[in-house]
């Protein structure tokens, strides 16, 4: 009987950078995914901030108050209110960006899926080869046996 070589892949370290490849996509992924969240979260904190200064403002003028004093509250508003515009850009870049991680996971996923069809395919042959070799084997086995009786 033939020593059985074992199985060997040749992209075997291929296969580990796409892999690789693959874990750093879903950690960018990720820490995407949490920028945005936070961005989203900021935005809701801002526009909670406006609604209270609305409601304060719309308590303010039943009152009496001065000039100078609506002047302020006016300020604020358009402060609060540019606050908002900027942080919608700021939630619109960070989901820009966790998009293109998504992209980027799916690119790196179907990598290294296509060297792990490779090497599927690959030990499919391997397979095949070593069982052709033992039927080779036990073919001459009985032919033997056979010239022997």
């Amino acid at each position: 009987m033939t020593t059985v070589k074992p199985f060997q892949f040749r992209l075997e370290p291929l296969l580990k950078f796409r892999r690789i490849q693959e874990e750093q996509a879903q950690v960018l992924l990720a820490q995407a995914t949490a920028q945005y969240l936070a961005a989203r979260d900021e935005l809701v904190a801002r526009e909670e901030r406006l609604a209270d200064h609305l409601i304060f403002w719309r308590q303010r003028q039943q009152e009496s108050v001065t000039v100078g004093s609506l002047k302020m509250l006016q300020d604020y508003n358009d402060k609060l209110i540019s606050d908002i515009s900027c942080q919608k850009q700021n939630v619109a870049a960070a989901e820009s960006f966790r998009q293109e991680c998504i992209r980027g996971l799916e690119e790196a996923a179907r990598a290294r899926k296509l060297v792990e069809k490779l090497r599927e395919k690959r030990l499919r042959q391997y397979q095949a080869e070593l069982l052709r070799e033992e039927q080779k084997e036990l073919d001459e086995l009985g032919l033997q046996a056979f010239i022997r009786n």
